[in-house]
């Protein structure tokens, strides 16, 4: 018996099938196939980020929408109403979700609940199947690796979903120009369901989704995730299970850590993907005699300037990550026109508050305080890219830091 047979033989020695033909067979069989995949080992090159887990690159790929990205969904939107609009109304009174998956070397469990005005991720723990967790508490991302006795940690909330995976993410979907809705049955069960198929590249680096939805339920009931935009090679995470509840007991948002495990702050980093985009010259603005807080100051003025007064041609030139995203996205996701959550006033720039270094220089995080139309307001990381391109100094807004914040 050869390598290649042997390696089979033991994968397959792991599952235990259950053929009865009941009503559950179909779910179980898929977990146990998932699970056992999961020991088997196989080379996989995935996103790379400070932390080694692949339960962290799972907590950082599961951050979604940011305020500067480009969007692309495969092909044509044929008839989203029954399945988009209807799925908007069934989640608009469930705010919290559970998920369970796999990712390359092992699985995970999500608990999630949004945050008190339902646009973004409030709470989130991932416990993978290894004894890593990640967790939010008191507006910071902590991760733990057990067999490290670390915790790594940053000052913003850098895992969930933005804008929460509910009415207003799926609302922003079906607007896309060119997205299609497939329709179809489960072979296994009997049941009708809608797929949703999209990518994008946004301030965390090519993604690329695959969501299915219930028809009879209207819920989401499985999504797949990639970090790149051809939906090449195995998924960066597969929620095969995902329940909405109306509310989470708080105990399940509790993260004890067992001893004294020693807390290192990651620094602050942007995709390599995004470097080529970031290093057009045409694009930005020149930080000609300026300090670096001068530059990050007068370029996030013009920024928000931009969007306060709907100049998108301006818009795309300070943040050239949106620049192909499309007018009629930019002016619903971004500019917010005819919604409560618009941007009205810039309140506050404050001082650089994180540094790190790109493939093309300094990169720095900039908190931005600002009003919105309903009188609420929030603050908003920012990450400046700082730039030497053929002699002259310049910047360009590369994208958010974390999740926005409603302060009083």
């Amino acid at each position: 018996m050869n390598n290649n047979e042997k390696q089979f033989e033991d994968f397959v020695s792991d599952m235990k099938f259950d053929d009865a033909p009941d009503s559950e067979h179909r779910d179980k069989l898929e977990q146990r196939l998932i699970c056992a995949m999961a020991k088997r080992p196989r080379p996989i090159k995935i996103w790379r980020i400070i932390m080694k887990s692949n339960v962290s690159k799972l907590a950082a790929a599961i951050i979604i929408i940011g305020i500067v990205l480009s969007f692309h969904v495969f092909e044509k939107l044929s008839s989203p109403a029954w399945a988009i609009e209807q799925t908007i109304e069934a989640l608009k009174d469930l705010r919290a979700v559970y998920m369970n998956g796999i990712f390359p070397g092992g699985t995970a469990e999500i608990w999630m609940r949004a945050n008190k005005i339902g646009t973004q991720s409030g709470d989130v723990v991932v416990r993978g199947s290894h004894g890593a967790v990640t967790w939010i508490k008191d507006g910071s991302t902590y991760h733990y690796e057990s067999g490290q006795n670390t915790v790594y940690f940053e000052n913003a909330i850098t895992v969930g979903f933005s804008q929460w995976l509910g009415p207003e993410l799926l609302e922003m979907l079906s607007k896309v120009a060119g997205a299609e809705i497939m329709r179809g049955k489960d072979p296994a069960t009997g049941r009708q369901r809608a797929t949703l198929m999209c990518s994008l590249l946004d301030s965390n680096g090519p993604q690329s989704w695959i969501i299915e939805f219930d028809v009879e339920t209207k819920l989401p009931v499985s999504f797949k995730h990639w970090s790149n935009l051809d939906m090449s090679g195995p998924p960066a995470f597969y929620a095969f299970k995902i329940i909405y509840y109306q509310e989470l007991a708080d105990s399940l948002f509790e993260v004890s850590i067992p001893g004294n495990p020693v807390y290192v702050e990651k620094p602050l980093t942007i995709p390599d993907q995004n470097i080529g985009i970031l290093s057009n010259p045409q694009k930005g603005m020149s930080a000609y005699g300026l300090s670096r807080q001068q530059a990050c100051e007068q370029i996030l003025r013009a920024l928000y300037n931009a969007v306060i007064e709907g100049d998108l041609d301006k818009l795309k030139n300070l943040a050239p990550l949106s620049e192909n995203w499309g007018d009629d996205f930019l002016r619903d996701v971004i500019l917010r026109t005819g919604k409560p959550d618009r941007i009205v006033e810039v309140v506050k720039i404050g001082q650089i508050s994180k540094t790190g270094r790109s493939k093309i220089g300094p990169i720095v995080a900039v908190p931005v305080v600002f009003k919105r139309e309903d009188g609420s307001m929030v603050e908003q990381n920012m990450v400046i890219q700082i730039r030497q391109l053929g002699g002259k100094s310049s910047c360009v807004v590369h994208g958010p830091y974390g999740l926005p914040r409603e302060i009083e």
